[in-house]
């Protein structure tokens, strides 16, 4: 095997992802839904279609001209994997990084995810021999030489205890960040509402916080995310709503309700399911402030603005490039330098 030919099969695995004719990957949509109410049809859909539309021979091969790769590493290892599932196919992108530096990949499956991540594993194992010695499911990570591991704050203890001694990346929760200008169209604020609803809120890409200019309402927002009250017609979204709603009228908490969405004023970023916290900038430098002060817990930065920090496109949170490296942690540099 050689990096050439692995890509052809990554590439394989791309058209695979958008064949709505695959009977294997019908079936994989089904278990999905069935093993993890959260993954309805929308939710899985737009996962394989951003997976699919990525998974190009020009883009693999772009992105890792621009991380001056060229070929596999000269003693492959075995990285373990553990992978998260709080949205459909969250894993892919570590995956990605083993396999394409030409390591063992060991990777242990979050149960939300299963039914997806084992279509994709047995996808490739179909492609290619190389994969059934380089790609292996396991309950657990004995004999491995690294670790990429997804998880809470909690968990993160727990792997950062039982991994010390190898090299590791360890991931804990973070959420995204939207900060609105004041002049944003109605359809970039319907977009920055795609980018707080897909997946339902669950995925670290999700904003919880909006940033909002002081000569701004946070219902002009409110005003043009009304079509995105479909959200209510799922059953935990609607449970999570309407628990949180009982919250803040029990307690006589001051917020804004649309009858799908509830807005507090707040500064957390971290802000549940059927819920978004927001806060008012009056500058710049405000700005600046918030995120320098919680810049650990921000996974994306959405907004239109010319910001001195990266930013992505309103309604882009949920389709990261090959080079959108999660917690700013450059994944293929750590499987090179292993």
């Amino acid at each position: 095997m050689n990096q050439e030919r692995l890509i052809d099969a990554i590439c394989r695995l791309g058209q695979s992802l958008s064949d709505s004719s695959n009977p294997h990957l019908e079936m994989a949509q089904r278990q999905a839904r069935n093993t993890n109410p959260w993954f309805d049809e929308k939710s899985i859909h737009f996962a394989l279609e951003a997976w699919a539309k990525v998974l190009q021979k020009e883009k693999i091969q772009e992105w890792l001209a621009s991380e001056k790769i060229n070929g596999f590493v000269e003693k492959p290892k075995t990285i373990g994997i553990v992978m998260a599932g709080n949205i459909p196919l969250v894993g892919m992108h570590d995956l990605l990084c083993v396999l394409l530096s030409g390591h063992l990949a060991k990777v242990k499956l979050s149960e939300d995810d299963k039914p997806l991540m084992q279509f994709i594993i047995q996808e490739l194992h179909r492609f290619d021999r190389w994969f059934q010695t380089h790609l292996l499911e396991a309950d657990k990570l004995n004999g491995i030489d690294a670790i990429i591991a997804t998880g809470s704050n909690n968990t993160s203890r727990y792997f950062e205890f039982y991994f010390r001694n190898i090299p590791a990346i360890i991931r804990k929760n973070r959420n995204s960040l939207a900060i609105l200008s004041g002049d944003e169209s109605p359809e970039e604020l319907y977009l920055i509402g795609q980018d707080v609803f897909m997946h339902y809120g669950l995925g670290c890409r999700n904003v919880t916080h909006l940033l909002i200019p002081r000569s701004d309402s946070p219902t002009r927002f409110y005003d043009h995310i009304a079509d995105h009250y479909e959200v209510l017609n799922h059953n935990k979204y609607a449970n999570n709503y309407t628990y949180h709603r009982a919250l803040f009228l029990l307690n006589k908490q001051e917020h804004l309700d649309n009858n799908f969405l509830l807005m507090k004023e707040d500064d957390s970023l971290h802000s549940p399911v059927g819920c978004l916290n927001y806060s008012y900038y009056s500058n710049l430098e405000e700005v600046q402030e918030y995120y320098a002060s919680n810049k650990d817990s921000i996974q994306v930065v959405i907004s239109k603005m010319d910001l001195p920090f990266a930013t992505v496109a309103p309604g882009k949170a949920q389709m990261p490039e090959l080079n959108d490296y999660a917690d700013g942690v450059n994944t293929l540099d750590f499987c090179y330098t292993v």
